[in-house]
């Protein structure tokens, strides 16, 4: 009678956590080759969890046409600590990018007018950028915050910042200008935009594939 028991209750143990797992839990098991220093030892099997994307972190990526967004974290006792660095990482990031912009930008402009001259990786160019790119992002909007209490007694914050494309635009040309100005040729407004265009549009294919 005990062993009929307790068949039954691992049949139902089993039935169970087979409908758990079917039950949308994104907990999955998974094989994976395993090496060493001797190479190819076998496999072994480890659980693996589908990760969730923070809100503002998927704000960033899904940025509309006419914004450029960073996201950023952090994470401290004081909770608006934690916030405050946040921003001022997602500041950086978003500063990063711009000057990276620009900087395909410029290369993209010269190589289509044809005019040598002052390299756009040139430690000026680049002061200028940072300097510029500095100054738009410190007019930026925060449009996403999260905070998060952690087991260990601190907060996690997570931002999601964002600026106009045009502005980022403003300082592509500007810098553009200032080169064109020293080379003592006439600046192409028109071979500007299509460079800008192209550029923010692989910029943005990028973001979304890292």
């Amino acid at each position: 009678m005990n062993k009929v028991f307790i068949f039954t209750c691992s049949i139902c143990l089993l039935l169970c956590l087979g409908f758990s797992s079917c039950g949308g839990s994104k907990v999955a098991v998974a094989t994976y080759p395993e090496y060493t220093g001797k190479g190819n030892t076998g496999t072994k099997k480890v659980t693996k969890v589908k990760e969730e994307i923070d809100e503002c972190e998927e704000q960033s990526l899904n940025a509309p046409a006419g914004e450029l967004r960073a996201y950023a974290s952090a994470v401290d006792e004081d909770r608006d600590f934690a916030r405050q660095q946040a921003v001022l990482f997602a500041k950086a990031q978003l500063v990063s990018d711009i000057e990276a912009l620009v900087t395909n930008v410029m290369k993209s402009y010269r190589g289509k007018t044809k005019k040598d001259g002052v390299s756009t990786s040139s430690a000026d160019t680049k002061q200028d950028v940072t300097s510029m790119a500095e100054s738009v992002v410190e007019g930026c909007k925060i449009i996403c915050s999260n905070r998060y209490a952690l087991s260990d007694g601190t907060y996690e914050c997570s931002v999601c910042i964002a600026i106009a494309s045009p502005d980022a635009e403003k300082v592509a040309g500007a810098a553009t200008l200032s080169e064109d100005e020293k080379l003592g040729v006439e600046f192409e407004a028109e071979t500007f935009r299509n460079s800008y265009k192209e550029e923010l549009e692989k910029f943005r294919a990028q973001k979304l594939n890292k």
